[in-house]
């Protein structure tokens, strides 16, 4: 994973940053598990949005939706610093 991923335009959501130190010392820090979490959520979300606009069915997306509040629920739970 690269330093910085740009966030999506369209999405207004903030730029998730990696720490660095964790792919150096191949650790999973904090603020790394924070930001693969955020990536999750931001993912989960557009996955949702696509097969929303597709035409799927609240069958098929209640796994994702589970997945999405499990998620949300965690970074509830540890914050990022600012």
């Amino acid at each position: 994973m690269s330093g910085q991923h740009p966030a999506d335009p369209d999405a207004g959501e903030d730029v998730i940053e990696h720490d660095r130190l964790s792919e150096e010392a191949d650790l999973l820090t904090t603020l790394e598990a924070n930001a693969r979490v955020r990536e999750l959520i931001r993912d989960t979300r557009r996955e949702i949005a696509e097969l929303t606009a597709g035409g799927a069915g609240d069958l098929e997306l209640a796994q994702l939706r589970e997945k999405l509040a499990q998620a949300e629920a965690a970074l509830a739970r540890y914050p990022s610093s600012p």
